[in-house]
């Protein structure tokens, strides 16, 4: 076994501290205590402006609707409950100077496989949403700059690590 880290855990890493960040900055600010977030001058005030901030300049539809029991919402409540926890080992996981272990890889290929799919049924929603809804500038932003990636690469690395793994001898 080599003693150096492959590049793919460098770049998963990469995908994943994107995602936390997401997470914290934009997808979690309305689960922060009030105390903690307003009035201004709070210790989280900034993050209610940061999200505001993308929700304004990506006109991201999903963020201001009032439809209780939307898919938008339940897939936000997957995030917080697997995919945040998922994140968290792999960062720490992947940051460690050791090539990834078996369980790093299981997580990796659970967080691969439930990003990907969450993040594709909202390209595939946000697909068919009409120019009432969302313009067609902001749904190829959206589409396909912050969403896609999403369903994409933790896909492609969940099945390249599968292969990878496959490949392998066993020890």
């Amino acid at each position: 076994m080599s003693p150096h880290k492959p590049f793919l855990d460098y770049l998963y890493l990469f995908i994943v501290v994107l995602h936390l960040t997401a997470m914290l900055g934009v997808d979690f600010v309305p689960f922060y205590p009030q105390s903690l977030c307003q009035p201004r001058g709070s210790p989280f005030h900034f993050l209610v402006a940061y999200r505001q901030w993308y929700i304004t300049t990506m006109s991201d539809p999903y963020y201001n609707l009032d439809i209780p029991g939307h898919f938008f919402e339940f897939l936000v409540y997957v995030e917080l409950v697997v995919q945040f926890p998922l994140a968290l080992y792999l960062t720490h996981t992947l940051l460690t100077k050791q090539r990834i272990s078996g369980s790093g890889e299981l997580a990796a290929v659970v967080y691969g496989a439930v990003t990907g799919l969450c993040t594709a049924i909202v390209c595939n929603d946000m697909w068919h949403l009409g120019p009432e809804v969302i313009t067609h500038e902001a749904k190829q932003t959206l589409l396909f700059g912050a969403y896609l990636p999403y369903a994409v690469i933790p896909s492609d690395l969940d099945v390249i690590g599968n292969a990878k793994a496959a490949a392998s001898p066993a020890s």
